[in-house]
């Protein structure tokens, strides 16, 4: 699973950029109304001077990797690999997945890679692996109960 996950971000990766910012578009067309509400209703500014578009694409980034993170931590734990031990593994692993993605991106047209945004998916990674160690806690506590 979790290198089926991996080939989905370098087939996103893969995109050149017109089509890169037309799926996030997409996105975007369906988020701005909902935001557009909240700010509304809130009487607060969210996102000013057309920022939505760039937290849309940054909040991709850091979903990708939070669930990336928390299918290799998964499979590294399933293949013995035990403790605090298997989450740097999978820190590691899915961080150097992250910068190779973003140096491929400098290989397709329009697109560049940004250091700026292998810390961003590293927010998505140290999330993602957090909800994986709380997970089987969370599930024994219910086993419990």
């Amino acid at each position: 699973m979790a290198i089926g996950w991996m080939l989905l971000i370098i087939s996103f990766s893969s995109d050149p950029a017109d089509i890169s910012s037309s799926k996030s578009k997409a996105v975007l067309e369906r988020v701005e109304p909902a935001v557009e509400k909240m700010e509304e209703s809130l009487k607060i500014q969210i996102a000013d001077d057309g920022r939505l578009h760039f937290y849309v694409r940054k909040n991709a980034h850091m979903f990708n990797y939070f669930v990336l993170a928390v299918l290799v931590a998964t499979c590294i734990r399933m293949s013995g690999v035990k403790g605090f031990r298997s989450y740097i593994l999978a820190y590691i692993i899915v961080t150097l997945f992250s910068a190779v993605d973003e140096y491929y991106q400098t290989f397709i047209p329009g697109r560049s890679g940004e250091v700026r945004d292998v810390m961003v998916d590293n927010v998505g990674v140290v999330i993602g692996l957090v909800a994986a160690r709380l997970l089987p806690a969370i599930k024994k506590f219910k086993r419990i109960s």
